[in-house]
């Protein structure tokens, strides 16, 4: 659809046929001298679940990229520019992973991204790759029915608590509910933000309160199971930081509970722990209203993250 680099070699030379003959039939990008890396955003064949990835660099010795991630979306008949502006939910799908020189990678060991239409590969920081195969499981229609239909189907009790692990304001639950059954899920979404938009502060610090401490290893108790597995992976890859960073990202997360009184929230999906700690650092500087809004907005983002995976698993 898009790439942020073609300098060397055109990036739909990834989805040619068979292996390639030299370091000209893939896609190559140019040397980056600053920050950043470069992209490339594919259209899937069909819709579906992503179960497995094999990144080829073959031919590409000294200047085969770093590492590399996916993530994936569910953005039917949208256009470059909105993909390019992130308008859609893109999710990680493969965090960033190691790459070798003239190797076919086979990547099994990928996060759950839900159904998907689209993915952007990311190569760090630049360099060349000559193929990239995205395997899965293709989705029909009716696959992509059975989720909002199987909520719709639900009594008010059991849908109450299903909405809960999304956004903990009982408020925002009820609201929701109201509008039920969905036609799909952008129906859901669109019910979803309204009745985030008529929460006051109370409702919000009731959603915080549903939400572990970013990097703690003990969860809070009156989360689902659900809940506590969802919080898990959105964390994943802050709880793999040094010992020393989670102890400063800790610090920092006590100081901010002292400031505000509630526990900072940030949508971790895709996001190192230095990033959340840069994040945490810049907005310990908010006033409370300001960072209210800020906070609310990231449990926003959570929840609409949460009820894409609700209708999927």
């Amino acid at each position: 659809v898009v790439s942020s680099d073609q300098f060397f070699g055109v990036p739909r030379n990834l989805l040619l046929p068979d292996r390639a003959r030299n370091m000209g039939d893939g896609w190559e990008t140019r040397r980056r001298r600053g920050p950043g890396h470069d992209w490339v955003i594919l259209k899937l064949g069909m819709p579906g679940v992503i179960q497995r990835i094999a990144v080829d660099t073959a031919h590409f010795k000294g200047n085969f990229p770093e590492s590399c991630s996916m993530e994936a979306c569910q953005a039917e008949g949208s256009g470059a520019d909105a993909l390019v502006r992130a308008s859609q939910e893109w999710k990680q799908l493969l965090p960033r992973t190691k790459l070798r020189a003239n190797h076919r990678h086979i990547l099994n060991h990928l996060e759950d991204a839900g159904p998907a239409t689209h993915v952007r590969f990311n190569i760090y920081p630049d360099g060349g790759v000559s193929r990239l195969r995205i395997l899965g499981r293709a989705s029909s229609p009716a696959d992509r029915a059975t989720g909002i239909e199987r909520f719709n189907r639900l009594s008010k009790p059991e849908a109450c608590r299903a909405l809960l692990d999304c956004c903990g304001s009982k408020r925002w639950g009820e609201q929701v509910l109201e509008q039920m059954p969905f036609l799909n899920l952008s129906t859901m979404l669109q019910a979803a933000d309204a009745a985030l938009a008529t929460l006051g502060r109370n409702d919000w610090l009731e959603a915080f309160r549903h939400h572990p401490a970013i990097g703690a290893k003990r969860v809070k108790k009156d989360q689902s199971a659900t809940a506590r597995r969802w919080s898990s992976v959105e964390q994943s890859l802050a709880q793999k930081a040094a010992p020393k960073t989670l102890a400063t990202l800790a610090a920092a997360n006590q100081a901010y509970q002292s400031k505000f009184g509630h526990v900072f929230l940030i949508c971790a999906t895709g996001k190192s722990s230095e990033e959340i700690l840069s994040s945490l650092q810049q907005r310990l500087t908010n006033d409370p209203e300001v960072e209210l809004r800020v906070a609310a907005e990231e449990q926003r983002k959570i929840a609409r993250l949460r009820l894409e995976k609700l209708l999927a698993s």
